[in-house]
């Protein structure tokens, strides 16, 4: 195999600056204010980080969903993503771990996990869905570097079934929490897979465009590869507005709800304590400003793109925030009758120790993908 010199680029110390903020929260939380350096309480007992490894992993999941086009539905224009879309499904799965880990505080409690599993829980097999991809994705990314494609396509097919039982176990994680009535029911595993598919096609979005930018002359920057990206954001907007009809659908709904608790929670979304994030950023932000990008562009505009991209990721961090502290905002010990007479919410609001951590993951992924962009070779050619 050639060897190749690793090649510093701006993204390097972009993400070293950005790894650098995440040492800088965990030292906070591990060596000067322990529980105190995270903004959960009782009242709210998931925060930031189960938001981030939330965005984490539907990223991950979405983007082998959309690079599934190309190993399992044999669409040979996206084939030439395979390499970039595992390494960056890997990534971003490895990045929810970790995530996750922090927010357990004692990385043995997964341990712990295993060994005394409960079979109805959909925490467990949340664990062992996501376990089972990353192996699969590891086995997948190796053979695809091998030019071996029969025995990767064999992975890619089990991959994507299972894959598809993560994302849909996901949501039932939230769906099934009875005691927690904003997230009760069904909405939820379907909301994980169209969210997966946005996260997927963004993301692959500014692959394609920064693997292009950076080797002048690549396939991104012939005719063929103009042609992928117009699908890709295609995808991406089509996926926005289908995800935009969920948010609008859910919203209402839960407005109208004779549930209180439901109604309270949607209330506190539009115009409480929730109502900036939701509207700024996870709204304009994260819908309406990238649709406009995409459209005004006429999806032949790679690098504008790019941008609906990176707005739609931001978005959809944005997005898994707002959802998870619905869910909690309303007290349980709220009667309907008193919710009826004054809105009263649980208080949570990201400390700074949980935005370094999930930042840092952002960071971490940008160093690996880097490197292995300089010392890897991620073209495929046909």
């Amino acid at each position: 195999m050639e060897k190749r010199k690793y090649r510093r680029s701006i993204w390097t110390y972009v993400s070293l600056l950005l790894l650098a903020f995440a040492v800088a929260g965990a030292i906070n939380k591990y060596l000067i204010s322990g529980e105190h350096a995270f903004g959960v309480s009782p009242d709210v007992p998931w925060g930031a980080l189960i938001s981030g490894y939330v965005f984490f992993a539907v990223a991950a999941t979405g983007t082998g969903l959309v690079g599934s086009l190309g190993h399992v539905f044999r669409i040979r224009k996206f084939e030439v993503l395979s390499k970039r879309a595992l390494l960056a499904s890997i990534l971003l799965l490895l990045a929810a771990f970790i995530v996750l880990a922090v927010e357990l505080s004692n990385p043995f409690k997964m341990v712990y996990l295993l060994l005394s599993p409960n079979l109805s829980s959909p925490i467990l097999w949340m664990g062992v869905f996501y376990g089972f991809y990353l192996v699969l994705l590891f086995g997948e990314f190796f053979f695809t570097m091998k030019n071996n494609h029969k025995a990767a396509t064999g992975i890619a097919y089990v991959s994507l079934i299972v894959k598809l039982s993560a994302i849909i176990n996901l949501g039932r994680v939230f769906g099934f929490t009875t005691t927690r009535s904003f997230w009760d029911g069904y909405y939820y595993p379907a909301y994980m897979v169209v969210s997966a598919v946005v996260s997927g096609a963004a993301v692959l979005t500014m692959i394609h465009y920064l693997s292009g930018k950076e080797s002048p002359g690549s396939f991104s920057q012939n005719p063929q590869g103009k042609d992928l990206a117009r699908t890709l954001s295609q995808i991406l907007a089509g996926g926005l507005l289908v995800f935009a009809l969920f948010q609008a659908i859910k919203v209402g709904t839960s407005l109208g709800s004779g549930n209180q608790a439901v109604a309270q929670a949607a209330q506190a979304l539009i115009s409480g304590p929730m109502a900036v994030p939701f509207w700024l950023m996870e709204v304009l932000v994260g819908i309406v400003a990238p649709l406009l990008i995409l459209y005004r562009s006429k999806f032949s505009s790679p690098g504008l793109s790019f941008w609906a991209g990176i707005l739609t990721m931001l978005g959809l961090l944005f997005s898994r925030l707002d959802f998870v502290y619905a869910g909690q905002v309303v007290p349980l010990q709220l009667t309907d009758a008193a919710a009826k007479a004054v809105h009263v919410f649980n208080a949570y609001a990201p400390t700074w120790s949980e935005w370094s951590l999930i930042i840092g993951a952002v960071g971490l992924i940008i160093l690996v993908f880097d490197y292995a962009e300089s010392k890897l070779s991620l073209d495929s050619h046909h």
